[in-house]
């Protein structure tokens, strides 16, 4: 089977979810405040995902959205990761 492919040409290794868009790894929309994590336990996150500090070195596991107040997690790249509506397939997405 083949790939689908992003606008760019590359497969396409994210899908956006609510509709049918696929992007690659360069081209998917990053950064996005469902990813975002407060240091304040009082600030309004979902509460399984509120956490106090993040775990692992900064900017190489997470780094600051606003300092000592926002964070979030990124990948080997020092990217942010797209919004929680996006879905990853590593091989890339087959064509039906």
């Amino acid at each position: 089977m083949s790939k689908e492919l992003c606008d760019c040409g590359k497969v396409a290794v994210w899908t956006y979810l609510p509709s049918d868009f696929v992007y690659c790894d360069d081209c998917v929309p990053r950064g996005c405040f469902c990813n975002h994590y407060h240091c304040d336990m009082n600030a309004y996150h979902p509460p399984l995902l509120n956490r106090i500090l993040p775990e692992g070195d900064e900017n190489v596991d997470w780094k600051w959205i606003k300092k000592d107040e926002i964070w979030t997690h990124i990948d080997e790249k020092g990217r942010e990761y797209p919004c929680s509506e996006y879905m990853y397939v590593e091989d890339g997405w087959e064509i039906e």
